[in-house]
């Protein structure tokens, strides 16, 4: 389960989640930059589009985020500047390649002003 309060916090907190059962983050810098820019049909969609754009840069650039500032967000878009560290087998750990974020089960809901979502990771 994934919260936050604002929904930008859901989002900040989906992507530490993610670096975390990827890696330990302790040794993860924040020296290098990247934008993150993506667009869905619904909050739902965009929370699966953001994780695999995630994804996506670890398995393109070996990118994962240290620091994440979400500049726009809303039901449909988000933009994000990322500082973060490219990762590599001497100077990390990995604890597991995640393949993608699915939609089975997939929810985005508030509940008394507070921001819950489950996504199911594919191992």
């Amino acid at each position: 389960m994934i919260e936050g309060r604002p929904l930008e916090e859901l989002f900040v907190n989906a992507a530490e989640g993610l670096v975390e059962l990827t890696i330990d983050p302790v040794d993860l810098r924040a020296d290098t930059r990247a934008r993150v820019c993506v667009s869905a049909n619904d909050r739902d969609a965009l929370l699966v589009s953001w994780l695999n754009e995630l994804l996506f840069l670890l398995d393109t650039r070996g990118f994962l985020p240290r620091q994440v500032a979400i500049g726009h967000l809303s039901n449909i878009e988000l933009d994000a500047d990322l500082m973060g560290d490219t990762i590599d087998s001497e100077g990390h750990r990995v604890r597991r390649m995640i393949k993608a974020a699915t939609y089975h089960q997939l929810t985005v809901r508030q509940v008394e002003g507070l921001w819950e979502a489950r996504v199911i990771l594919d191992f």
